[in-house]
């Protein structure tokens, strides 16, 4: 049983500020401030700059095959099939870390109001977002999209307050400075994972191929400009030492304009925003799997539908997702994250040097700018996203490559026993 047809333009913009915003400011900006400082906004424009132009790449791979299985179908549209393998499983383990890193960043926010440890906070935000599933992706779309205005709300709140106080939240580094921006940048860009995720939906888009790739460009245009003016208002309100220390950012930000009820209701704006993030991460990362068991590189339960819903792989996501919460350091998460998420866009911007080179006549969306047979964008969202890996943290580095292994095992294991 194929997927439904029932997600809209409007629908889609709002998912995909709603996913990327809540993975990000509410979650990391006090993890990004503690690492960079004053000058936190530049790790924020310079992600913005590496996410639109990988987003580029995704737009108009978005348009040429509007599959659920996204990366995977898009990498085997270039190279050999070992390699969209390995681009589907990487994508899988961001959709169950991601997901996880989300989660731990709800938890920070429900303990600063109620002191319910984060860990327990974080398990139940999962396993609510796939019982909300259940009830099938347009539920799910419509609540991330009311969701997502409260979160813009929040952040515009941040922006306003801030306003008298911006100038200093625009600190400029000198050059000394470069690799920690860049450092931070590589922490702080999980807060643009979510763009990638929308592409997972085409199969339930109308008219994906025209629509999906406006709403994603749009999606990482507004959440970028949100994310440079909201770090610059935070950093003035209150500086970058008492973000670092807080374990709710944005709350902590309001309070000494707000007052107390002000941090509590930007609480609640965390909280929310924190959970959007986890659904739709939840139903995207489902999706892909259930995209991968219709090209049966992992076992063919997870094509399986009820009513038109994937619930197996809908299960396996809160399970994985769930179970990474042993590794407990959101940042370290984040990081994990970003290390796959960095190759995968490597070879997404690859796909697109090869197809440009070949000179085809597909109609829809394109990367613009090409020079001769090279796609300029590609190339540039190629470097710098590889480039990025080289600030990584080690540890992230080594933890992802052994998540990865054993996940990629087990698959080749199954496989060589279906034969």
């Amino acid at each position: 049983m194929v997927l439904k047809r029932e997600l809209g333009m409007l629908e889609i913009v709002l998912a995909g500020v709603g996913v990327i915003v809540g993975a990000g400011i509410y979650a990391l900006l006090g993890k990004g401030a503690g690492i960079v400082g004053e000058s936190v906004w530049l790790s924020f424009a310079i992600g913005g700059v590496i996410a639109i132009l990988t987003g580029l790449s995704y737009a108009e791979l978005s348009s040429r095959f509007p599959k659920a299985g996204a990366e995977y179908v898009y990498a085997k549209s270039a190279f050999k099939e070992w390699v969209a393998r390995l681009c589907g499983f990487a994508l899988l383990f961001v959709g169950f870390t991601s997901a996880t890193t989300v989660a731990l960043g709800f938890g920070g926010y429900l303990h600063g109001l109620t002191q319910v440890p984060i860990i327990w906070a974080a398990l139940g935000v999962i396993l609510l977002c796939g019982l909300i599933l259940i009830r099938g992706a347009k539920f799910g779309a419509d609540l991330a999209s009311i969701i997502s205005l409260v979160e813009i709300g929040g952040l515009l709140v941040v922006a306003f307050i801030g306003i008298p106080t911006l100038a200093r939240g625009f600190s400029i580094p000198d050059a000394s400075m470069l690799p920690t921006v860049l450092y931070g940048t590589a922490v702080v860009f999980f807060a643009f994972l979510g763009f990638e995720e929308l592409v997972r939906m085409s199969e339930e888009m109308k008219d994906a191929r025209r629509k999906m790739p406006i709403a994603l460009l749009a999606a990482i245009a507004i959440s970028s400009v949100l994310y440079v003016l909201v770090s610059a208002s935070a950093v003035g309100l209150v500086g970058a030492e008492a973000l670092g220390n807080s374990t709710s950012p944005l709350a902590t930000v309001v309070r000494p304009t707000l007052g107390e009820a002000g941090f509590f209701l930007m609480s609640l704006a965390g909280l929310l925003s924190t959970f959007n993030t986890v659904l739709l991460i939840v139903l995207a990362a489902s999706r892909l799997l259930y995209g991968m068991g219709v090209a049966r590189i992992v076992p063919v339960v997870f094509s399986r539908t009820r009513d038109s819903q994937p619930l197996y792989a809908l299960g396996a996501t809160v399970f994985f997702s769930a179970a990474l919460l042993s590794v407990g350091d959101i940042t370290l998460l984040a990081q994990m994250t970003d290390v796959l998420l960095f190759a995968v866009f490597g070879v997404m911007n690859a796909v697109i040097l090869k197809l440009h080179w070949k000179k085809d006549r597909f109609t829809g969306f394109r990367v613009p700018f090409d020079a001769g047979k090279v796609s300029i964008p590609a190339a540039i969202g190629l470097v710098s996203s590889l480039g990025m890996l080289l600030f990584v943290d080690v540890n992230a580095l080594l933890y992802s490559a052994a998540f990865f292994t054993v996940i990629a095992a087990i698959m080749h294991w199954w496989r060589a026993r279906k034969g």
